[in-house]
């Protein structure tokens, strides 16, 4: 069995991917974040494999061969940099997991029970937004400051709003505009005490920074860990110190009140925050508000959205270039090459796009359309940027291959050249995420097949920062044939863009496209087209189906059988003899598919087959009808609820062992004092069993049900019985000495049956 290395598109990324959507379904695999990139506490360049949001936690997932942290087979240096790393990703407030390749492979099931325990059974996962490009920052204060406009049309925005007796609202802004920024300056137009908090110290540290600037003339203190300037005018806090330490303020001690990453708002720990505060005025910030599975809770808290700044309205204000695109359809056929929710198998595409037909015509695009103009051509692997590297020096024009595994001396003498204009054809397959950017970049060749759409929007910041002198973008996407589930990601796709035109600008303010639409209906070409070989008048509709999108507003087959009270075989069967028929099947492989079910196809269902509906809402009422109208064959399911009762900790877990010992001691108790023990075909009736064998039993006839309603979940790796989160933590001390009663009371009928 071959050992993989985690890298970027690598096999065991694929793998986790794959056991990732086994886990919580393919369309939920969407929201990982490949290859995230930040600075450990040194200010050193790292990657980290996965990450994304689950409520307010952020996590991050490393995927490591065996030998990559045993101290006995790589060096103390490479280990104490490997520990310094994960040490810093605890240290920015993320939990991190790990899992060995090797361990993947030969125990799938055990790395699966473990997401489920790490992440819960109803996540609710966000994704990560952090990729739109942000231009040089410079020192700020409150005499140098230059507002740019969608900060002044939020400020606006917000002033309006309290004008209109507004007590709370939301401001959307991408990663890097600003966001902080905009709040402060809000914040000291009121004038009031402000409270601003975060969930890490960083982000905490540069709200303080930023209200020193720019608010000089008031006080700025810290309120976290060991630090509490609790008198401050403006205290920048942790959002679980200030939680810990409620009493220790008034209810009315701030006037304006500033809630960072605003998408956490439905977490507990922010629920209790503002609760308690009785602010003037309530902000959130966030850049990720619609994609969020709650969406609606955030905006239930929130109310209204001052001001939004995604990619497309960071264009139309200046914020970032214009994008122009060209097409270039290859002859590469993808529609065989296996994939998940995230990305193409890359044995698979390899195998398709490492053809010197395929890079041939990528050199050609170049000669032909672009020349001397700066490029950075996006390629699938290192090989493969080697590969077209070589063939651009063959045809006389200089490029450079440049990767993350460079070394360092040699990748940074390659980028200075690329920005200083020397070196006109730069070929990556990374996101050279170390920190460096080039704005003068003109030109980006989409050659590398993505399905994934943050690496995609990735790609394309990289030439989307202004520049003296640079106009716009030119993207030149190669699209290769594809079905329609597994099309790669293209600007088109991206944005939802249903007409090209090649040349033509497919992201401008509305009056410059207006104006060159203006052109194209006279017949016309657009100046800027002049120096481009290009046909203005080319002219075709785009397939855009995005199956990503259309099955997120769906249930998958996964959560169908966890939303009705009857059992996943029952659905399979279903399912299988088209009793019950998906909305969208999504084809992963020849022999693998997902399925999904719209809200009112679930609703149908329930109603044609006589379902019961579960939420979270109704799923301890369900849980207590369950054991009120336990039905009984054997002895088992009460005494199952006994042991648990008995056993579980405070997140309603207990171990198999401690449930097997509770049958045996219940049933040899009863045998000891004489009293009906259970039928005489149990085994705990004929005695002489292993505690295998009791636990077998337990696990087929009391647990089944159970689990089939989703109620009781055994994770067999580790041996534990996991109460449904939903129902366990809403169980009153009441609730749970009724159901004791409940078992006591059904027991006691049960045996005196049996001695009849």
């Amino acid at each position: 069995m071959p050992v993989y290395h985690a890298a970027t598109g690598s096999a065991a990324e694929d793998l986790f991917i794959d056991l990732f959507s086994d886990t919580f379904g393919a369309e939920k695999a969407g929201y990982l974040y490949s290859q995230y990139p930040f600075y450990d506490i040194y200010q050193n360049s790292r990657f980290v494999d996965f990450v994304l949001e689950n409520g307010a936690r952020r996590i991050a997932f490393e995927i490591d061969d065996e030998a990559s942290h045993n101290p006995k087979l790589v060096s103390s240096g490479k280990f104490w940099d490997d520990l310094l790393k994960q040490n810093s990703m605890v240290h920015m407030g993320w939990d991190v997991y790990r899992w060995a390749v090797r361990q993947m492979q030969t125990q799938p099931e055990t790395v699966k029970d473990e997401l489920r325990i790490f992440l819960g059974n109803h996540p609710q996962f966000r994704e990560i937004e952090d990729y739109l490009p942000t231009q040089r920052g410079h020192s700020i204060s409150a005499e140098n400051l230059h507002l740019k406009e969608h900060q002044k049309e939020a400020l606006a925005s917000l002033a309006a709003m309290r004008e209109n007796h507004e007590t709370i609202a939301l401001l959307y802004h991408a990663t890097g505009t600003g966001k902080t920024v905009t709040a402060a300056m809000d914040a000291k137009s009121c004038g009031g005490r402000t409270l601003f908090l975060a969930h890490t110290r960083e982000l905490v540290d540069q709200a303080a920074e930023a209200f020193e600037a720019l608010w000089p003339e008031v006080s700025v203190g810290r309120y976290m860990e060991n630090v509490k300037e609790s008198d401050a005018h403006i205290v920048c806090g942790s959002i679980q110190s200030v939680a810990l330490h409620l009493e220790q303020f008034g209810e009315a001690a701030f006037d304006y009140l500033i809630i960072d990453e605003a998408h956490h708002a439905s977490a507990d720990t922010y629920q209790k925050v503002l609760a308690w505060f009785k602010p003037q005025f309530t902000l959130g910030l966030t850049a990720t508000p619609e994609r969020t599975d709650d969406n609606q809770v955030i905006l239930d808290i929130f109310k209204n959205t001052a001001h939004k700044l995604d990619i497309r309205t960071a264009v139309e204000i200046g914020e970032l270039v214009n994008v122009r695109c060209i097409r270039i359809h290859t002859n590469i056929d993808l529609t065989k090459v296996r994939f998940n929710s995230v990305q193409y198998n890359i044995r698979d595409l390899e195998s398709k796009i490492y053809v010197p037909e395929r890079n041939r015509l990528i050199v050609d695009t170049w000669m032909n359309y672009v020349k001397d103009k700066r490029t950075l051509v996006f390629c699938a692997s290192v090989k493969h940027a080697e590969q077209i590297a070589a063939m651009f020096c063959e045809r006389g024009t200089e490029a450079q291959a440049v990767s993350g595994g460079m070394k360092s001396t040699g990748r940074k003498e390659c980028l200075a050249r690329f920005a200083s204009g020397n070196l006109k054809v730069l070929c990556a397959c990374d996101l050279l995420n170390e920190g460096w950017d080039c704005p003068q970049t003109e030109v980006l060749f989409m050659a590398r097949p993505t399905m994934s759409k943050v690496l995609y929007t990735q790609q394309l910041g990289r030439g989307m920062r202004l520049a003296e002198g640079k106009d716009y973008l030119m993207v030149f996407d190669f699209v290769d044939n594809a079905s329609q589930y597994n099309m790669p990601q293209s600007l088109h796709r991206l944005f939802r863009l249903k007409d090209y035109r090649a040349g033509a600008l497919a992201l401008a303010p509305g009056i410059q496209k207006a104006a060159e639409e203006g052109l194209y209906d006279r017949g016309e070409k657009p100046e800027a087209l002049l120096d481009w070989p290009v046909d203005a008048t080319d002219y075709e509709a785009v397939d855009i189906f995005n199956w990503q999108e259309e099955a997120a507003g769906m249930i998958s087959q996964m959560e169908f059988v966890r939303r009705v009270d009857v059992q996943s075989e029952t659905i399979e069967r279903y399912v299988r003899e088209g009793l019950l028929i998906p909305d969208l099947i999504v084809p992963m492989s020849e022999h693998r598919t997902f399925k999904y079910f719209k809200e009112e196809t679930l609703n149908k269902y329930a109603q044609q087959y006589g379902w019961i509906l579960i939420d979270d809402g109704n799923r301890k009422d369900i849980f207590m009808g369950m054991i009120r109208q336990m039905d009984m064959s054997y002895s088992y399911k009460p005494v199952l609820v006994k042991a648990i009762l008995v056993s579980a900790d405070a997140k309603g877990r207990v171990k198999l062992d401690d449930l097997t010992a509770y049958f045996r001691s219940y049933y040899e108790n009863r045998h000891a004092a004489g009293l009906p023990v259970e039928k005489a075909s149990s085994i705990f009736a004929k005695g002489d069993y292993t505690d295998k064998e009791a636990e077998r039993n337990i696990l087929v006839n009391p647990f089944k049900r159970f689990e089939d309603m989703q109620m009781l979940r055994h994770t067999k790796t580790l041996g534990v019985v996991q109460v449904d989160e939903a129902v366990w933590k809403r169980l009153s001390g009441d609730e749970k000495a009724e159901i004791e009663t409940i078992c006591e009371e059904k027991l006691n009928g049960y045996f005196q049956r049996l001695e009849k």
